[in-house]
């Protein structure tokens, strides 16, 4: 029989068939592929979800979602609403207050919130959503990843009527905690009793509103009380005529009196988030509009979306367990605290990987905007139940008798307080996730011309120092008596300062940060351009600002030990940032030929870190001498952490434990807030004492809001993220820690909690593992030729019940 041979026309269609099933072949590997790691990170993430079973009683049950730049409170209300507390990350007022930049009711007729009908509501963590099944309606609402818009996507199985309106406040001038005595009366006088109040406007289809700062600006008046009238024109003012708010629209319902209305079983309900500094209004509405007539194919968003999500929890992870509890008991977690604040699952450290790994969820969520987070509440404050009223503006009295606070407040309201916003950065080091360092780094850095000039007025020399509660325009208002420092000569500091007087440690701090930034990132743009100029001025500060001992070395006098100890001399966590700063830029040969000159030079003068002898063992003194207590800060443990000079890394260990047996603050504030007893016990290798607090920080829940890891207000506010920042630090270190050119694996880790692991460490590796039953089963670290830096601690046993 004669072989058929293809003609012309069945060779293409042969040829364009087999690519076209190779192709749906690779597709559809793509799609298993893509399906495999979504099952993964569901697998990793999905047992931390926080779930809910039925509406809330009022404001205070929002749960979080974000891209980074804009954020939302996301609540319904028993027999009530649907409701979004939005934010954005630089919504200014004149002052500095960051405040919310709106809200958004939905409501749904037949209501599937009236109560007693089932009730579900989600945090999903792996797509960064709040998803809500009430008797049969799906409601899914995300921020979307990739561009400033909310989705509130709504599925029905039966037609139900929907109504979409912005639901505002009366809005107060500034938070009560916001110091006016030495600069910015006269640019609040005249409104305090009338505050600006937004501005909504129903045109084109769509629904906008505003809040416009004006011409009203703290700037000038801060920069002509510090000095530096001609940092004016100079330096952008943050403040003047910033507007910011949100534009609704839906394509399936029609906008009539103020309100977007319909009826269906399928609806997306768009909220658009726009901040910008113009003195025309104009600009800002028609840029929104803008926005928001951009064409959105919401299934590729939600695609791209959820792709991003994926990527940031493929970065890193930390998930433990308790071994020793009953296995139907591990991993059980509780989604709301009881009614005393306590979280009392047995598989505590199960609480600590949730709290990790949510915390790390409200940074991605908060901290890829303009400004660096802040400590006191980010973008999610909102509206908590309290029962005292003291220092709070314009609260809402319930019928029980307790108060619902305004939506605008925050406790510490503007500051910036460094103590505590450090703590929110440092994990990120660690979980790979340098994007959402950037805004913490710009934020100081873009100071710098205001710091320098501020210096040199104040002080009459070169270099810059960075206090306690740096603003946006570069003043420190909120620091001490006066918003400045003490300008005495040696010997003059009698205790007659405050909190921040000569609390000069920061700048270093943060040097310390951008050098480790560096070391894991390898960036050499960011090193020459960002690092090196920095710690060029801070470091001057200390070289210029200090005197020299007969023997040459620096003495640090007027100082202080942070806000611990008002009178000292040589302060321990002063001098240990000087040199791991020093030793750190000449070890990697930064700057220019002059800059390592003139910082060997300096490095030679730093003193030693201050010892003491307590009960026959050797302890870091707090300086060489000190004084005049207040507050609770440990700053004999700074040389341990931030600055690492001692610890179990270099054999140091004893030294640790020792200054750990002798603090005079231990574990303050029952645990909480910015306290770092953990990070320091991991830095000691005690696995047990690290273990024990963090079980005891993460076990406590703030009985004013409903969501269970945003922390308790007291001392500082709901939600306070330095009391994750801390732990989550803490946690890390107990991991892995770097000393010497070594990576220590599980140097303080018990034995009783097993955990599967992927975490960043310094030149760009990854290491990853698992512990099973007390046992290292597997790790692995990439690349590979790293692998002989690695050394292998024992898993640590212990009787102590934590």
């Amino acid at each position: 029989m004669k072989k058929k041979h293809l003609g012309y026309t069945q060779k293409i269609i042969f040829t364009r068939t087999f690519y076209l099933i190779l192709g749906c072949f690779g597709f559809l590997m793509l799609q298993v592929s893509a399906c495999a790691k979504e099952s993964d990170l569901a697998k990793r993430m999905d047992r931390y979800n926080v779930v809910w079973d039925s509406p809330s009683k009022e404001a205070s049950g929002g749960m979080p979602l974000g891209n980074g730049d804009i954020a939302a409170n996301v609540y319904t209300i028993e027999n009530g609403n649907l409701y979004l507390l939005l934010a954005k990350n630089d919504a200014f007022t004149y002052s500095g207050d960051i405040f919310k930049t709106g809200r958004v009711r939905i409501s749904l007729s037949p209501n599937p919130f009236i109560a007693g009908k089932p009730y579900k509501q989600t945090l999903d963590l792996k797509t960064g959503t709040v998803a809500i099944v009430a008797d049969k309606v799906e409601i899914k609402i995300w921020a979307d990843a990739n561009r400033n818009v909310y989705h509130i996507q709504i599925d029905s199985p039966n037609d139900v009527k929907v109504e979409a309106a912005p639901d505002l406040w009366k809005r107060f001038d500034a938070c009560l905690f916001n110091n006016f005595d030495f600069t910015g009366t006269e640019v609040q006088e005249n409104y305090k009793d009338d505050p600006t109040q937004d501005v909504k406007i129903a045109r084109n289809g769509n629904i906008l509103w505003y809040f416009a700062v004006g011409d009203r600006s703290v700037f000038k008046s801060d920069m002509k009380y510090y000095e530096v009238d001609d940092m004016i024109g100079k330096y952008p003012d943050p403040y003047l005529y910033n507007t910011f708010g949100n534009l609704l629209e839906s394509p399936d319902l029609a906008a009539a009196n103020g309100i977007f209305t319909g009826n269906g079983k399928q609806f997306d309900i768009r909220v658009h988030a726009l901040t910008k500094q113009t003195p025309d209004t104009s600009e800002w509405i028609n840029e929104i509009e803008k926005l928001a007539s951009e064409v959105i194919d919401v299934d590729k968003d939600w695609d791209k979306h959820c792709n991003w999500w994926s990527e940031f929890w493929d970065r890193s992870w930390i998930i433990a367990s308790d071994n020793s509890v009953a296995p139907d008991l591990r991993e059980k977690l509780n989604s709301e605290p009881n009614l005393m604040g306590e979280r009392t699952e047995a598989d505590g450290a199960a609480v600590v990987s949730q709290s990790y790994n949510v915390f790390r969820y409200l940074m991605a969520c908060q901290s890829r905007g303009k400004v660096q987070a802040k400590f006191n509440g980010g973008l999610f404050t909102q509206q908590l139940r309290v029962s005292n009223t003291k220092r709070r503006a314009m609260p809402l009295k319930l019928s029980d008798d307790s108060w619902l606070t305004h939506e605008d407040d925050r406790m510490w309201g503007r500051r910036f307080t460094y103590q505590n916003q450090r703590l929110l950065y440092w994990p990120l080091l660690r979980s790979g996730d340098f994007e959402n360092m950037q805004p913490f780094f710009n934020y100081y850095w873009n100071l710098l011309p205001v710091r320098k000039a501020i210096t040199k007025a104040w002080f009459g020399h070169d270099g810059a120092y960075f206090r306690e509660n740096i603003e946006p325009t570069g003043a420190e208002r909120d620091c001490g008596r006066s918003g400045k420092p003490l300008n005495i000569k040696p010997g003059e500091n009698e205790g007659q300062g405050y909190y921040h007087s000569f609390y000069f440690t920061s700048g270093l701090e943060t040097v310390t940060m951008m050098i480790d930034y560096f070391q894991y990132t390898n960036d050499t743009n960011f090193r020459d351009e960002i690092l090196v100029p920095f710690a060029r001025e801070v470091l001057l500060f200390f070289d210029k600002h200090y005197s020299r001992e007969e023997n040459g070395k620096l003495r640090l006098d007027p100082a202080m030990v942070l806000e611990s100890y008002w009178i000292a001399i040589n302060p321990s966590p002063d001098v240990a940032g000087l040199i791991y700063t020093l030793d750190n830029l000449l070890e990697m040969k930064a700057g220019t030929t002059e800059d390592q000159t003139n910082w060997k030079r300096f490095r030679n003068e730093i003193p030693k870190i201050p010892l003491h002898e307590i009960d026959n063992e050797i302890a870091i003194a707090p300086a060489d001498k000190y004084s005049v207590p207040h507050n609770a800060e440990n700053g004999e443990l700074y040389p341990v952490f931030p600055f690492r000079q001692f610890g179990i890394g270099n054999g140091s260990e004893e030294i640790v434990e020792a200054t750990m047996k002798h603090i005079s603050n231990k574990n303050a504030f029952n645990y909480s807030c910015w306290t770092q007893d953990q990070i320091d016990w991991a830095y000691a290798g005690n696995a047990a004492e690290a273990a024990d607090g963090l079980l005891h920080r993460f076990r406590v829940a703030s009985t004013q809001c409903r969501f269970p890891l945003y922390g308790k207000e007291g001392p500082d506010a709901c939600p306070d993220f330095d009391h994750f920042g801390a732990g989550s630090t803490a946690f890390q270190r107990m991991l892995i820690q770097e000393s010497d050119g070594k990576i220590l694996l599980l140097p303080a880790w018990p034995a009783n909690w097993d955990v599967d692991f992927k975490q960043h460490v310094s030149g760009g590796a990854v290491i990853s593992g698992k512990v099973v039953d007390g046992e290292l089963v597997n790790w692995d670290i990439e690349p590979a030729s790293r692998r002989n830096e690695v050394v292998v601690y024992q898993l640590q046993k212990s009787n102590k019940q934590y």
